[in-house]
């Protein structure tokens, strides 16, 4: 939450500057807010390497995956400034600032290569999700697994909660399917692995 609130923080910098303010950027100002507008993302990416939490099955993550949501956003702000915005040149440093996060998934994709952290926990009924903003779900409630072949993705259904979606291409085979066994172990509906999930 502290990285997130320090991201909203420095845009929020950069809008009261530069819309409110009326602020013509100087070069050192527009190095500040890009700096640390990456530098708080690549650490919010960068703990949760050292997170952990106390748990009776745990995961690894053999990559990470690099959202194309964020690469589409980075895509989008940066077509906009440059071929729509008539502040172009005041405000040509921002795509520098919309590319911080996808920058940051970029080096962590390397990262993640190398040290190869738990991302994945199940205490008790609880499953866990290490991530940018951590996920956790009550296993009893699970509804429904389901396996999208295209983006190879678990989805899970959950009674009260949104349905959560797990990158299989980001975990072993052997661990994928232990964490099947358990999910429709602990769940209290009929729940069973989908008919066209093909691990690989």
């Amino acid at each position: 939450m502290k990285y997130f609130i320090a991201f909203l923080l420095s845009l929020i910098g950069v809008f009261v500057f530069g819309t409110i303010l009326k602020t013509e950027y100087s070069l050192v100002l527009k190095i500040v807010f890009t700096s640390l507008t990456f530098i708080v993302a690549f650490l919010w990416e960068y703990s949760l390497l050292n997170k952990t939490f106390d748990s009776d099955f745990k995961i690894r993550s053999q990559k990470k995956t690099i959202s194309l949501y964020d690469f589409g956003m980075g895509i989008f702000w940066t077509l906009y400034i440059l071929l729509l915005s008539d502040n172009r040149e005041t405000l040509s440093y921002l795509i520098f600032v919309f590319w911080a996060i996808p920058f940051s998934e970029f080096i962590m994709w390397f990262i993640y290569r190398k040290q190869k952290p738990y991302t994945l926990f199940i205490k008790g009924n609880e499953l866990i999700l290490n991530r940018r903003w951590i996920v956790k779900r009550n296993l009893t409630e699970l509804t429904q697994i389901q396996y999208d072949r295209f983006n190879k993705n678990l989805k899970l259904d959950f009674k009260t909660k949104r349905e959560i979606s797990i990158k299989t291409t980001e975990y072993k085979t052997d661990e994928i399917h232990k964490l099947l066994e358990i999910l429709i172990e602990k769940s209290e509906n009929n729940v069973f692995v989908p008919n066209n999930y093909e691990p690989k």
